[in-house]
């Protein structure tokens, strides 16, 4: 035996070998396949978490309209309301270190505290997942986190205890749930930045003498938080709104441009255009 193939028997016995590594284009090939497939994953994935989101809001609302009939029957048909109208601003606590809820008819207190006692105070069943910020009434003076707002991401309907003055000018809240002549197309609560909708400039209700929906958030306060388009906040799922109505039963409402939609949808009297359910 020569030294050479001794040579080549001890390199077999070691499992020794020499292995040929990767080019540089095969590492260059092997990243842009990966990145191809991450790019075709990572819209199936975008998808995936606003559908989970999406569920959570409907399943939530559904639990409101359940609080929110339980207390009509226990209050002779009527919702919660202050004086006869519903409550207008959107904090739970006096401020962000309080762990204790305002009293519902605390001034600063948010619509749904009224129903607290029906959904075991949960507070976070009006916090929409989808939402990035709501009315965080900067315009009175107020500086707390926008993650604080999120629990008031829920906007009432100002309809559901005051008449719709224009139509019923001799007539004050607070109303009754039999008094709604189309419950099952009467807004109860929707996704929205505003807390309490008073319907002509902050709602997604076209009103008469009304040309576009929600101008108070495009123009009038826009410059208290500037770069943000508040318009999506009342659509944050795909362009949908969902919606839980006096009936009980929850909807998405399609994004409509300017036109917004029937504004009957809030005053509870039967609508022109019918929404889809």
């Amino acid at each position: 035996m020569n030294q050479k193939t001794a040579d080549y028997r001890l390199s077999e016995n070691s499992g020794s070998r020499w292995t040929k590594g990767f080019t540089l284009i095969e590492l260059l090939v092997v990243i842009a396949i990966i990145a191809i497939l991450a790019s075709m994953l990572l819209p199936a994935l975008s998808s995936a978490k606003d559908r989970a989101k999406s569920a959570q809001c409907i399943s939530n609302l559904r639990q409101v309209g359940t609080a929110m009939l339980m207390y009509a029957d226990d209050n002779r048909q009527t919702f919660w309301n202050v004086g006869g109208s519903m409550p207008n601003d959107g904090q739970w606590t006096l401020n962000p270190n309080s762990t204790t809820f305002l009293d519902p008819t605390h001034p600063q207190a948010y619509w749904a505290l009224g129903y607290s006692s029906y959904f075991a105070k949960n507070k976070k069943l009006f916090r929409c997942p989808a939402a990035k910020k709501v009315d965080e009434w900067r315009d009175a003076g107020r500086n707390f986190p926008t993650d604080w707002w999120l629990d008031s991401s829920i906007g009432v309907s100002r309809f559901l205890t005051d008449f719709y003055e224009p139509e019923h000018p001799n007539e004050r809240g607070p109303k009754k749930l039999t008094s709604f002549r189309s419950p099952q197309t009467t807004i109860f609560c929707q996704d929205a930045a505003e807390q309490r909708m008073e319907g002509e400039e902050d709602s997604t209700g076209l009103f008469p003498g009304y040309s576009e929906v929600l101008t108070q958030w495009k123009y009038a306060l826009a410059g208290l938080y500037p770069g943000f388009n508040w318009e999506w906040e009342w659509y944050r799922h795909g362009k949908r709104s969902q919606v839980l109505w006096v009936s009980g039963n929850v909807s998405k409402i399609n994004y409509n441009g300017k036109k917004g939609h029937d504004y009957r949808w809030y005053t509870g009297d039967p609508p022109t255009v019918q929404p889809k359910f």
